[in-house]
């Protein structure tokens, strides 16, 4: 059960707990018909209706400037009840933005949830917990064609269902990830290295469930030569001794990270996994001119590399070479290389150059967009087999 005044602050345990029901939760007095709200960075036109809860169509308010808020009301499911029943639309704006990769929000308390109607001061104030930069540099693009989110709406159903059907276990590892790409999509404008980090640390959390240490661990080629050589040097054999501890205590996490990654969600797949940086632009001008001819806006640059222009070996350097990038930011809080957190012109990965006076480095960085898709697809084909 949930604290009795969650006082503004999120433990997201709570909403785990709320999202999927395992029992008994709340006293009898707290059943029934309960909202929650979805604040999301794209207008909702219609109901999203699913077996257990809807989403009704979004509610827009204009903020000062450039910016504004799409709000919508969730029907909860019957057994959220109406104690803290805001638990609920935090999760599921987890779940949304997981898989629309999508920033999107909910309230950190169930104030405005208790009211049947809202004020223009109600919608004011929901507003100010998810405003959506809507013109200038940096703007988001806040209108979704119908086919998308039709294709947004059914993943969701699919997701949602797995996830309340699925083992506790693995329901709560799950969420515990998709939370962490939650977090990363929402402060990947204020700290790219900290949305970075989320995003290698959501594919770990699953990949050390998924691949066996035993699987990647590693033998050093004269291990057995050393173990022959032990036997009959006392001083030797002590050296061996400490090898042997240190190969022990190595868990593999970047080796199975690469693994992981190149199991679930194979290369060959990473063209859908990644859609354009101008699809947006796109869309929106077919939507006025069907007609229109777009393919410049997303086709591929000559300068370009795509996924299948790599080898095998080159991928596993990225991937290997994404997971130290990570390990430095937590290390030593030391930004990821990158010099573009939102390429225009680069679908997958973007260059990177160094010279200190002495040494000239080059090599090909994944974009946040590439790591962040990755993220939810492998979780998402690891998930299906279960």
């Amino acid at each position: 059960m949930s604290r009795a005044v969650t006082s503004d602050h999120v433990l997201f345990d709570e909403c785990i707990n709320a999202f999927r029901s395992e029992g008994e939760m709340f006293p009898h007095f707290d059943k029934g018909k309960s909202i929650s709200y979805l604040l999301t960075p794209f207008v909702l036109p219609k109901i999203w209706d699913f077996n257990l809860f809807s989403v009704e169509p979004s509610v827009k308010v204009m903020l000062p400037g450039a910016y504004s808020a799409f709000i919508c009301k969730i029907n909860n499911p019957d057994s959220v009840g109406t104690h803290n029943s805001h638990l609920f639309g935090i999760a599921l704006s987890a779940v949304v933005s997981f898989t629309t990769l999508k920033p999107c929000k909910s309230t950190r308390d169930d104030y405005l949830c208790r009211r049947e109607q809202l004020s223009e001061l109600d919608y004011n104030q929901l507003a100010l917990h998810h405003p959506i930069l809507t013109a200038g540099p940096g703007y988001n693009h806040s209108s979704v064609s119908d086919s998308k989110l039709l294709e947004m709406q059914s993943e969701l159903q699919e997701l949602t269902s797995k996830l309340m059907s699925v083992d506790s276990k693995i329901y709560r590892l799950v969420m515990q990830s998709i939370r962490m790409i939650h977090l990363s999509l929402l402060v990947k404008r204020d700290d790219f290295g900290l949305a970075y980090l989320l995003v290698v640390s959501a594919i770990e959390a699953i990949a050390q469930h998924a691949v066996k240490r035993n699987k990647v661990k590693k033998k050093h080629p004269q291990e057995n030569e050393w173990k022959k050589r032990a036997k009959e040097d006392l001083m030797f054999e002590e050296l061996f001794k400490s090898y042997l501890d240190s190969r022990g205590n190595n868990q593999y996490l970047r080796e199975r990270f690469v693994l992981f990654i190149e199991t679930y969600a194979p290369v060959k797949d990473w063209v859908s996994y990644v859609e354009h940086p101008m699809s947006g632009v796109a869309d929106t001008i077919t939507t006025h001119n069907p007609k229109q001819d777009v393919g410049h806006l997303i086709g591929k640059n000559w300068f370009e590399k795509y996924p299948d222009d790599l080898s095998p070996s080159e991928i596993k350097l990225i991937l290997s070479d994404a997971y130290v990038h990570r390990s430095c930011f937590i290390h030593r809080g030391e930004q990821p290389p990158h010099n573009d957190p939102n390429p225009s012109l680069h679908r997958f990965f973007q260059d990177y150059r160094s010279y200190n006076g002495f040494n000239f480095e080059e090599k090909l960085l994944p974009n946040y967009e590439l790591l962040v898709g990755l993220a939810k697809h492998s979780i998402l084909n690891w998930l299906n087999t279960k």
